[in-house]
């Protein structure tokens, strides 16, 4: 079943590539043409030039060249190396598995409502701080 999902990312991934890659060959042989006639373009047409031309090389990394392998590594890495990514929400079942030095990197980080700033209508005070042992 895995190699199936992996399959089915780099067939979405060629298809991808093929429909944007047209389409940034179009837009460049116009700017091209246009170049080439003397035409003044304006100096904006510099932005999707650049990031089309980084989107379209991450596009064929992942379609034919190597970043699945490495994108693959980098999660075996996480796996073996960075367990406490992990952590479930304490009411999970299995959250008792993970170690209290598991848990810890994790302690002091807020919930995502309470980083919105005050003044805004979707945030929320933080958790008031446990109390700690002496």
């Amino acid at each position: 079943q895995r190699e199936g999902e992996l399959s089915v990312n780099i067939a979405k991934s060629r298809d991808t590539l093929m429909w944007f890659g047209s389409l940034y060959g179009t837009f460049l042989t116009g700017v091209t043409g246009a170049a080439l006639r003397g035409k003044k373009l304006p100096e904006i047409v510099a932005v999707p030039l650049v990031l089309g031309g980084f989107g379209l090389i991450n596009l064929a990394d992942m379609a034919y060249g190597t970043k699945l392998t490495r994108v693959v590594k980098e999660a075996e890495h996480i796996m073996e190396h960075e367990r406490y990514r992990f952590i479930p929400p304490k009411q999970a079942p299995f959250h008792k598995v993970y170690t209290e030095a598991e848990r810890k990197p994790h302690a002091s980080v807020g919930a995502v409502g309470t980083y919105w700033p005050s003044f805004l209508p979707m945030a929320r005070p933080s958790a008031p701080e446990a109390p700690k042992d002496n």
